[in-house]
């Protein structure tokens, strides 16, 4: 699943495969879909006004979004060059559009899985 956002008038691709969890983990030793939970989770209590994002939370953020944004363009360079190119990066605009893109990816993937799994037990 790929989309376009904006992010500090600028158009960048985001892209979310397979690929996308493995470079997370190779490049950040994490675990980006436990990572995104734990966004989740935090933006809920963010949104509602009872927290506020923390510098982990906002790490978390900017190495998934870079993630993504590799997937999509292999030419871009590392994260801390390519968090240069923006003035501002707003998390409450960019983090549900990320995490709507992996999921989407998920369900894509999860509804593949079970259409090859019916046709192999036909």
């Amino acid at each position: 699943m790929e989309k376009v956002l904006n992010i500090s008038n600028k158009d960048i691709r985001m892209k979310s495969t397979a690929g996308t969890l493995m470079r997370y983990r190779n490049n950040f030793g994490r675990d980006l879909i436990k990572d995104m939970v734990h966004l989740q989770n935090k933006l809920k209590k963010v949104t509602a006004g009872e927290e506020q994002f923390q510098i982990i939370e906002l790490d978390m953020f900017e190495k998934i979004a870079w993630s993504m944004a590799k997937t999509a363009d292999n030419t871009i360079p590392d994260i801390e060059h390519w968090l240069d190119n923006f003035e501002t990066f707003d998390i409450m605009k960019v983090l549900p559009e990320i995490m709507q893109l992996l999921v989407d990816n998920l369900q894509q993937e999860n509804e593949s899985k079970k259409k090859l799994a019916e046709l192999i037990n036909k």
